[in-house]
């Protein structure tokens, strides 16, 4: 039996893995994490800890919004974690100190398979790269971003050349 505090922690700690590892300022993973909520429910016989209303998530640079966050356990370890929002935002510094940005109105990552799915006009803004979609799909196991237009929509990718050199 894990503690709505210990599940919350959890939670937190899924995104800030799932987010943006690649281009995370690692310091801010030594850093202390910061939730709150208008309202937080645990139902301990279904194993799942909902956060609702104004859902803010920090860690050092990482920040995460939402309207509500669903995280859901299978045998006290985390399987899934929902969340919605108009839209969820959000934003971390890489090592560079650049902002990495993005957000969607929906976000699901199964914990099991390692695939978090980012819906509902997606966007992910890395230095000098956008991508946007109706969908976009990132496999950790893998290290593979994939990307869907939708039933009517593109993806779009703009990408910045590099910088000219003095």
């Amino acid at each position: 039996m894990l503690a709505p505090a210990i599940v919350c922690m959890l939670t937190v700690l899924c995104l800030l893995c799932v987010v943006n590892t690649a281009n995370a300022r690692q310091s801010d993973f030594t850093q202390p994490i910061d939730v709150s909520a208008d309202r937080s429910e645990y139902d301990e016989k279904a194993g799942v800890q909902v956060l609702f209303g104004n859902v803010e998530i920090s860690q050092g640079t990482m920040v995460i919004k939402a309207d509500r966050i669903a995280i859901t356990l299978q045998d006290n370890q985390l399987s899934r974690i929902e969340g919605s929002g108009s839209p969820i935002q959000f934003q971390q510094e890489n090592e560079a100190g650049e902002l990495v940005t993005g957000q969607a109105n929906a976000i699901d990552y199964n914990a099991i398979s390692g695939s978090l799915v980012l819906t509902g006009s997606a966007t992910l803004t890395q230095p000098r790269q956008r991508l946007q979609s109706e969908r976009i799909v990132f496999d950790s196991t893998e290290q593979k971003v994939s990307a869907e237009g939708g039933n009517n929509g593109r993806v779009s990718i703009r990408i910045q050349p590099p910088s000219a050199k003095k």
